[in-house]
């Protein structure tokens, strides 16, 4: 080991921390009371410097301005008991305070969460979901218990018992929660032998004779063997009501293993999830689960499902997303008449089973598919009155009365917030009025927030595609609607912020119609829009926006950031002819016929001040492409590759252009960097 100088963190000074207080304790309209202030600086005084312990007592105050609460924290025994070697930590002692006055729901809620290790990413359904399935939320009228869960969840990210994540796949997701460590020990320390986590560093050996929730997070061939080994060495009958393998754990779990597993859990298991376990089915002794409320059986290699699954009537979530190998779902699923929650997402489905309209309580169904000669069942979505989240419809090609279409009435289902179209687009048309027809009457309520729209075989979009009554939208895709020729008024949806074009093969100018009609409310189009992709395009050849829409104030994309586009063989210039204000990001790739990024008359003439925000630019393989403005872009990074022209003209100190990129800090011409 290296010798290497150590440097002692000092704690943060009174003011500092009461500068954090002062942020999470009060609202921003809220100013501090001079009681509070004296009550709130004694509290800071008491955590001696530590700006965890500060930020968690904040937290907890925030939900009250009674300084009688206020001084029950300042007063508490907490800060003086050394009875547990962690309570003479400050900052267990803050955590322990802020725990011991959250109501007792929130203080149950919290501490199942014992069960998953450290460091675990929490998504916010999948919590409400098993509190929900463990019946640890409290009844409230008017309510619906997810609504109860998301307000639970909401005050305790509120106080600091939950932070987000930083990672996440695409900026455009919901980000996954974490625990602090020390909240973490906290959750094991309040749960005590109800929760026990097997890892590669024990055994179920040593499983407590209280356990009711148990996780398995160990990795490797041997976790299998392991469980069974370890369960069936139990003297006794095991009572759990949590049974959750980890994703990462891979166990190969085969039927007869699972059977026995089933028989030695016994039937107070309420959550059983087996994903991203090796297993390819399920024993019909999962029926004799009575009591079970949660099954995750997502990313498994389960071909399909028993028909005793049918009898789990207390059944309220069940999640099978990303079964690749799932074709079919049993007959008589609709018997699960308290069946909240269905995730058949990226699975193989042909067709949904009879009855899908008998599942009132659906609160979410992730797909609907309709089968070859099914395309009338889509009636059967009328009959769900409380769906919500994402809903997907594929198989739209098989309808053929409009009358079922309008008896799904999803224009009335107002909890949707995200709805996806499908036809097959390599299927026959009969007629292209028909399909307009049937997209017409898929129309959703305007509380949707993304749309995706793919092989529709219409000519043109029914006017309520980029219709401004839906102020809520924030997402749009529209993928391989290869016969339409004219993009709607998309311009004029006041909050969309992500848009994508792909595939559109007849589409020849985009102009004035994308915007949306001057007779509208919306004065400017395209007020929100950050992230454009406008990909695949084989006969898109201009942008043709008038002049008036073009020199209009904050140009046409006044909020754009983002922009990309691959493989328009036949567009000529890549930008239109307005200010980008806020454009950072351009990716052009495969782009034959383009000769110019910027519109300009000759390789000097353009006004660089329309692009003050412009940081990056990828120009990939586009044969012609030749113009470069004249003064320097404000960009931190060119790349340009395959672009044979241009990369002559920009080669390093004797490039015609090279004067006007070597301010440049990093630069990328074919496949070498300056």
């Amino acid at each position: 080991m290296s010798n290497q100088a150590m440097h002692e963190l000092k704690v943060v000074s009174d003011d500092d921390c009461w500068r954090i207080f002062e942020k999470h304790a009060f609202d921003d309209s809220a100013e501090a009371t001079a009681e509070l202030k004296t009550i709130g600086l004694g509290i800071v005084v008491r955590c001696k410097g530590l700006p965890l312990a500060v930020k968690w007592l904040a937290g907890l105050l925030r939900s009250t301005s009674k300084p009688e609460e206020w001084r029950k924290i300042l007063n508490s025994d907490i800060w003086r008991l050394q009875f547990q070697q962690n309570l003479k930590n400050t900052t267990f002692q803050a955590l322990w305070l802020s725990y011991h006055f959250l109501p007792p729901f929130l203080k149950r809620c919290f501490a199942y969460l014992s069960v998953f290790p450290k460091d675990h990413q929490f998504d916010k359904k999948k919590i409400t979901w098993l509190w929900m399935a463990e019946g640890l939320l409290e009844p409230e009228k008017g309510k619906k218990a997810e609504d109860v869960g998301k307000q639970y969840l909401q005050t305790l990210i509120g106080r600091s018992f939950f932070q987000y994540s930083s990672q996440r796949e695409s900026t455009w997701e919901e980000p996954k929660l974490i625990m602090h460590d020390i909240v973490h020990d906290l959750a094991i320390f309040i749960s005590g032998e109800f929760s026990f986590e097997f890892n590669d560093s024990n055994d179920l050996s040593y499983l407590p004779t209280k356990a009711c929730h148990l996780s398995i997070s160990a990795k490797g061939s041997e976790v299998s063997t392991k469980i069974m080994k370890g369960l069936t060495s139990q003297t006794r009958s095991l009572s759990l009501r949590t049974f959750l393998l980890l994703s990462g754990s891979y166990a190969i779990l085969e039927k007869n293993l699972l059977h026995d597993l089933f028989l030695k859990v016994g039937g107070c298991l309420r959550v059983l999830s087996l994903s991203q376990s090796f297993i390819t089915e399920l024993p019909d002794s999962i029926g004799n689960m009575k009591c079970l409320r949660y099954l995750d059986l997502s990313w498994t290699l389960i071909k399909e499902l028993p028909d005793s699954i049918c009898t789990l009537y207390n059944l309220q979530t069940l999640l099978l997303s990303s079964c690749k190998d799932l074709e079919r779902l049993p007959t008589r699923l609709a018997a699960l008449v308290n069946l909240r929650h269905l995730d058949i997402r990226h699975t193989s489905l042909k067709e949904m089973p009879p009855q899908m309209c008998k599942m009132k309580s659906l609160e979410t169904l992730s797909d609907f598919v309709l089968g070859e000669n099914g395309g009338w069942r889509i009636k059967e979505l009328g009959e769900l009155p409380l769906l919500g989240g994402s809903l997907r419809i594929s198989g739209l090609e098989h309808i053929v009365d409009i009358k079922d279409v309008l008896e799904a009435n999803l224009k009335n289902k107002k909890f949707l917030s995200e709805l996806i179209l499908e036809w097959d687009c390599d299927s026959n048309i009969t007629s292209s009025y028909q399909e307009r027809e049937v997209l017409e009457a898929l129309q959703p309520h305007t509380n949707l927030k993304q749309l995706s729209i793919r092989g529709y075989r219409g000519t043109i979009f029914p006017a309520w595609v980029g219709h401004e009554s839906f102020c809520n939208m924030v997402e749009v895709n529209l993928r391989e609607c290869r016969n339409v020729w004219m993009l709607p008024p998309l311009g004029e949806l006041s909050s969309l912020r992500r848009l994508v074009i792909w595939y559109l093969d007849g589409v020849v100018a985009i102009g004035n119609e994308f915007c949306g009609s001057s007779s509208t409310t919306i004065k400017h189009p395209f007020t929100s829009l950050e992230y454009l992709d406008i990909s695949f395009m084989p006969s898109w050849e201009e942008w043709s926006f008038s002049s008036d829409r073009l020199s209009q104030e904050g140009g046409l994309f006044p909020s754009l950031t983002e922009l990309y586009m691959d493989e328009c063989k036949k567009l000529l210039l890549g930008l239109p002819d307005c200010c980008l204000p806020n454009l950072k990001s351009i990716s052009i790739e495969d782009c034959d016929e383009m000769v110019g990024v910027f519109v300009c008359q000759s390789r000097q003439e353009m006004d660089t001040n329309a692009f003050p925000s412009l940081r990056s630019m990828s120009l990939l393989h586009c044969p012609r492409l030749e113009c470069f403005p004249q003064e320097g872009l404000p960009l931190a990074y060119l790349r340009i590759v395959g672009c044979p022209v241009l990369e002559q003209r920009c080669q390093k100190g004797t490039g015609e252009d090279w004067l006007k990129i070597q301010h440049i800090p990093k630069i990328d011409i074919g496949e070498r960097s300056t």
